[in-house]
Order: structure tokens, then sequence, then C-alpha cells
């Protein structure tokens, strides 16, 4: 489907706003507010530091995938600065509103979670691509990130696991680590050589990267 145009630079799936609908009427806890604003806040960090660093964005937009912002590459260095901003700032937040706005806290806390798994194109899994590639050669770099991936996906499908067939919970620990799987399938692999920027997903095309969102 082809994306609607809300600013030059913003643009948003018809997808996605199917999903925000869904989420908003099957939402008892009301927490989707506080969702939609610690997303907003979690992607102003990523471009705020961006802006620090003189990077044009060239594009922003609002997928199934996520929200992905388009930029000029950069360097590693300057990556994990960037990757390490939304985090942080969810962090900040869940300590700010903990007593005072617990339903945003919890949002920011999801987030802070979800965004520092050890897998690309997550935050988590961005920064640890970065380093990775910053104190080893590039095979080393490539095996390791490798092997942390492969910790990572079976810890978390060992705990999914044990959360449904151990203590019932539900199908929702499933749901989860699909959601997830998609999300980290398809990108690029750590046997394929990164380019030097963003979070998530980069592009070949031109010298442009894309940040890959919540």
């Amino acid at each position: 489907m082809k994306p609607f145009k809300i600013l030059p630079k913003i643009e948003v799936s018809p997808l996605f706003v199917l999903l925000l609908c869904a989420y908003f009427y099957f939402d008892p806890e009301r927490t989707f507010l506080p969702f939609v604003l610690a997303i907003l806040t979690h992607e102003g960090a990523h471009l705020l530091v961006l802006a620090a660093f003189g990077v044009p964005v060239h594009k922003i937009s609002f997928a199934l995938n996520g929200a992905v912002i388009s930029a000029r590459q950069t360097g590693y260095g300057k990556e994990i600065f960037v990757a390490a901003a939304g985090p942080l700032v969810n962090l900040i937040l869940l300590l700010c509103f903990c007593h005072t706005f617990p339903r945003f806290a919890l949002m920011n806390f999801c987030l802070f979670l979800y965004n520092l798994l050890p897998f690309y194109p997550l935050d988590g899994g961005r920064i640890i691509r970065c380093l990775l590639h910053l104190i080893l050669e590039e095979g080393s770099a490539r095996r390791v990130e490798t092997i942390v991936r492969f910790l990572g996906v079976t810890i978390l499908g060992a705990g999914t696991w044990y959360l449904t067939c151990v203590w019932h919970a539900g199908l929702w620990p499933v749901l989860l680590f699909a959601v997830l799987l998609l999300r980290v399938t398809g990108e690029i692999s750590p046997g394929k050589k990164p380019h030097k920027f963003n979070r998530l997903q980069l592009t070949n095309a031109g010298r442009h990267a894309k940040i890959n969102k919540l």
C-alpha cells in the first residue's frame, strides 16, 4: 500500500494506521497515549543526536516494522550515540515518572528493554555491532556478532517456552517472540559487511541509511 505523506519528510503506512487503531480499540488499560508518547520521545532523541552531529534527515517513515529514519551515513562511533539516545531517554523518563505517571513509565520501561535486545537492527544490536567493528577486525566482528545473535535467540526462545508451557501464561509470549523474529529477520545479516551508520535497516542506494525503530 502506498504510504500517506503527512509532511514533506514524514510518511505513514496505512497498515501502521490500522495497527494503531486496533491498539486503541483493544486497550482496556488505557496505555495507548502513553505508548505513543514514549515512542515519539524515543524517536525524537535519535533525531536530536543526528541534528547535533549535523547529519541531515531525508525522510521519516512509519510502517508495521516501526519508525524508519533515513539519513546520511556516518561512522561507527557516532552511530553508537545515535542508537543509545532512544533507550537512554526512555530510561530517564522511566525514572522521572515512575511515581507520578506509572503508565507512561511502564511504556518507557518496555521500550527500553525491547530496544536494548542484542539483535540487529534494534538499538542494542546496533551498538554491539558498532563496538565489535571498532575493536575487532572485520571477520572476527562478524563471527562474534553471529554468536551473540544465536545465544540471544536461544535464550529468548527458552524463556518463551518456559512462560507458555510451565507458567501457562498463554500464547502471548509466543506471539511476542514471533514478532521479534519477524522484526530482525530479513535485515542485513552478520555475514554481510554493514554500512557505517544507523540503527536498523540500511539501504545500498546512494549515501542514505535507514534507522528502523520500534
